[in-house]
């Protein structure tokens, strides 16, 4: 079963994901990729988490950067630590017995090392060296067998590093239990990182290839979420169950609010008050006992509190109950992998009922598959929802004004179990904001139009300023008259001459 196979901890919890628990132990494995993809951090963490289980691990370089300059950048990084290194993750350089004596002769110091200090990690960067240095196919496939009788053996686990990239005539990829292919590529001015399990025996693995960062933490993965998560939801929305708003008329207008566990989508123009209602969300929820969390963008929670403030809703106390939660992120060059593994990270941690996400296009818009984004969102929706939340997220329309009203992720709106829209329109000279419920999916709800007003007082729905048709173009036309015929007309006058009817 597999589930029975011994597994090793990869160091990066993420990449364990990937690879249905971590390496396999004894096995041996080829990590891939140009110079700068992020190997030798990869190598070297693997090891220093070896080393934290109480293990050791050796590193071997072939005619790469000396070890005392990879110990200078690796400093820097969160996972290293001096004591371990000569006590329990050891550094061995070798590229003179390669080139004295050929593969041979580092196949025998390797399995000399391996045994004298009871290694169970070994990490061979610059593994392209020993492919050019074999005389013949043959002497290749000797080194690489005997390594794996070696792994088998002594319960040691083998990273292969090489900057060959991955062909299927190749020895080494027939032979080696697995194969990890890391790549760095522009997305217009942006660097992206990205990995691949190319095979894997012995295991399920997740398929394709995921975004991943080299920070102060070391390599960080972050798994494609809709290939993470790819169950349907256990909770379903609960219509006897309503979740409210704290603005009264918009809660009639949802027939006592959102369903419990329903998704919804804000969609409206910048400054149409879609930040407001969803902040009141959360604040109507805080005042019943439900923790509510808000992730956005661009505004800090210092200015969103004052402007509840200045609109008569303090939520001052909720922040220091823990009833609400303010998250704040800069807008600036985003993976939206990595910010839904934060946000259910939060959620985990601290049990939220409501959650607001104040901004969708830096989650979705930002993804680097643009065919990715409705599968993305709906894996987002299913696991708030089986974490018994309800979410609402606001999107902001590609105009401020006119007839045309596109939503800049398409196909978002399908997604949502519901959908309220926002918009201004001017009439007479002024501008308006309106309000309307587009869908409910499982609820009845009130189809009309109707005025949002946002004042100091605070946010108020009230009735539309005036019967007009095309309000929701933000082109507001009076009501068409019947235009009466001559023949009508002339009768009418005639009938007019007299108070008394015909002559």
């Amino acid at each position: 079963m597999e589930g029975d196979v011994p597994r090793i901890s990869s160091g990066t919890p993420y990449l364990d994901q990937l690879l249905a628990g971590g390496w396999l132990r004894g096995g041996s494995y080829i990590v891939t990729g140009p110079p700068g993809t992020g190997k030798t951090t990869l190598g070297n963490q693997f090891c220093f988490s070896v080393a934290e289980q109480g293990d050791c691990a050796l590193y071997v370089t072939l005619l790469v950067e000396t070890h005392a300059r990879m110990l200078m950048h690796l400093r820097s990084l969160a996972f290293f630590r001096p004591e371990f290194v000569g006590t329990r993750v050891f550094y061995l350089s070798g590229t003179t017995v390669l080139k004295e004596k050929g593969p041979s002769g580092l196949l025998e110091l390797l399995t000399r090392t391996v045994r004298e200090k009871h290694i169970k990690v070994l990490v061979i960067d610059g593994f392209t060296l020993v492919r050019e240095r074999a005389g013949s196919t043959l002497e290749q496939r000797e080194f690489l067998q005997g390594l794996s009788v070696l792994c088998g053996l002594t319960d040691c686990t083998t990273l292969l590093l090489s900057t060959e990239m991955s062909k299927a005539m190749n020895v080494e990829y027939a032979m080696v239990d697995g194969i990890l292919a890391l790549n760095a590529e522009l997305l217009g001015r942006r660097a992206i990182r990205d990995l691949e399990v190319v095979k894997f025996r012995g295991s399920n693995n997740i398929p394709g290839r995921h975004t991943f960062l080299i920070n102060e933490h070391g390599i960080c993965i972050y798994p494609r979420w809709e290939a993470v998560y790819r169950k349907i939801p256990e909770i379903i929305p609960e219509s006897s169950m309503r979740l409210r708003f704290g603005v009264p008329r918009l809660d009639a207008m949802c027939q006592g609010g959102l369903v419990a566990y329903s998704s919804t989508l804000l969609l409206g123009s910048p400054g149409s008050g879609k930040t407001l209602l969803g902040l009141h969300f959360l604040a109507e929820g805080a005042r019943n006992e439900e923790p509510g969390l808000y992730f956005g963008f661009a505004e800090s929670g210092k200015t969103l509190m004052r402007r509840m403030k200045s609109m008569g809703l303090d939520l001052t106390p909720y922040l220091e109950r823990g009833l609400i939660r303010l998250e704040s992120r800069a807008l600036a060059e985003t993976l939206p992998d990595a910010m839904v593994q934060e946000l259910m990270n939060l959620v985990s941690q601290h049990q939220y009922r409501r959650v607001f996400i104040d901004g969708l296009e830096p989650f979705a818009k930002e993804a680097i598959d643009p065919e990715r984004t409705t599968r993305f969102l709906s894996a987002l929706i299913n696991a708030l929802r089986d974490k018994h939340i309800t979410p609402l997220i606001t999107e902001e329309t590609n105009t401020l004004f006119g007839p045309d009203i596109h939503s800049p992720i398409e196909g978002a709106e399908a997604i949502f179990d519901n959908l309220i829209f926002l918009r201004f329109v001017e009439l007479n000279g002024r501008l308006y904001r309106l309000l309307s419920i587009l869908k409910m999916r499982d609820s009845d709800n009130d189809p009309f139009l109707r005025e949002l007003v946002i004042s100091h007082k605070g946010i108020q729905v009230q009735e539309a300023p005036a019967a007009l048709g095309g309000m929701m173009t933000g082109q507001s036309q009076a009501p068409k008259t019947r235009k009466k015929s001559p023949k009508r007309l002339t009768a009418l006058k005639r009938h007019s001459r007299k108070p008394g009817g015909r002559k």
